[in-house]
């Protein structure tokens, strides 16, 4: 069995960037670890991580006050624990520090273990997001919007229904547009060891990475 580990900043991070694949990956037999590196504006996060299907585990900063040395040494920790073949994280530009910050520091651990690294998008704040793999997840998209529904009470109403819902209903509408299917998340793939990162955007055959 396949283990995955996502590491996101906050805990709607993960539902936003890849809640469809989530269930997609889970669904297709692999282990999945889902971290919320900020234990803060965690209501219904468990239980929306266990609605699809993943562990979910989370660290104790605080929105935007994330020790960076001590953060680094607990996931190298977590990495050496949970061993995970395959690495998924936030986009490498990022407006928000805290997803700066997760995405560098995962990126420099799963390159230090060899293990492989996707990216994926959060619509609100990745700066010129780049994809080159796309998943297919028509069938998981009413899973990833029953996620979110999970966490509604963690955020301010009017953040949730401006910001974070039109971000999960809305964006894999679009990419699906761009790839061929009725909903897609999409992702840069960052090879493991090497940046082999292919050069043409596909559907990604979920039980082949």
């Amino acid at each position: 069995m396949k283990k995955v580990l996502v590491t996101s900043a906050h805990s709607d991070d993960s539902i936003i960037g890849m809640g469809g694949t989530l269930k997609k990956l889970t669904s297709n037999g692999y282990k999945v670890f889902v971290l919320s590196v900020c234990g803060d504006r965690i209501a219904g996060f468990d239980n929306a991580m266990r609605l699809l299907g993943a562990q979910p585990l989370h660290f104790h900063y605080s929105y935007g006050k994330i020790n960076q040395q001590q953060f680094s040494e607990e996931l190298r920790k977590l990495f050496e624990q949970i061993d995970p073949q395959i690495v998924f994280t936030h986009w490498e530009k990022e407006i928000l520090y805290d997803h700066h910050l997760v995405s560098k520091q995962t990126i420099e651990l799963a390159r230090n273990f060899e293990k492989e690294i996707y990216m994926f998008e959060i619509p609100a704040s990745s700066i010129d997001f780049d994809f080159d793999v796309a998943v297919d997840i028509t069938q998981f998209f009413e899973f990833r919007k029953k996620a979110i529904e999970l966490m509604k009470d963690a955020f301010e109403e009017k953040v949730y229904l401006k910001e974070i819902l039109p971000s999960i209903v809305y964006a894999p509408g679009f990419r699906g547009i761009q790839v061929g299917c009725e909903f897609a998340e999409v992702f840069k793939y960052c090879g493991s060891r090497f940046p082999l990162a292919p050069y043409r955007k596909k559907l990604l055959d979920i039980a082949s990475i």
